[in-house]
């Protein structure tokens, strides 16, 4: 099979247009991520520790915040597990005594 030459000049022109296309997507692919390395650069020659983001406090005090905030939360769950333990040992007793009572009471008025 055998293409016109007209089809084969359109062939090779759609390819090189594609290939031209790609060409200028990459490269702007790449100036972009050059962009954003520099601006990382120049925030970590600033301070090792600092992160660039579009708000006013630093993201390290944000996280630092939120773990201390996750650590009370934590606190406070394993002070509900102990309540909850404490609840259910008082009413497991409080259970065997009214049980205790109730015999009694049977007993007492069968007799």
């Amino acid at each position: 099979m055998t293409l016109e030459p007209s089809v084969q000049v359109a062939i090779v022109s759609a390819g090189g247009a594609i290939t031209v296309a790609l060409v200028g997507v990459l490269v702007e692919l790449v100036r972009r991520q050059g962009a954003a390395l520099a601006e990382v650069r120049e925030h970590t020659q600033e301070a090792r520790d600092q992160v660039s983001n579009d708000h006013s406090t630093n993201l390290r005090d944000d996280l630092d915040r939120v773990i201390h905030g996750l650590d009370r939360v934590l606190d406070g769950q394993a002070q509900h597990t102990r309540d909850i333990s404490s609840l259910r040992t008082e009413l497991a007793h409080e259970r065997t005594e009214r049980l205790a009572v109730a015999e009694r009471l049977d007993a007492h008025l069968t007799h």
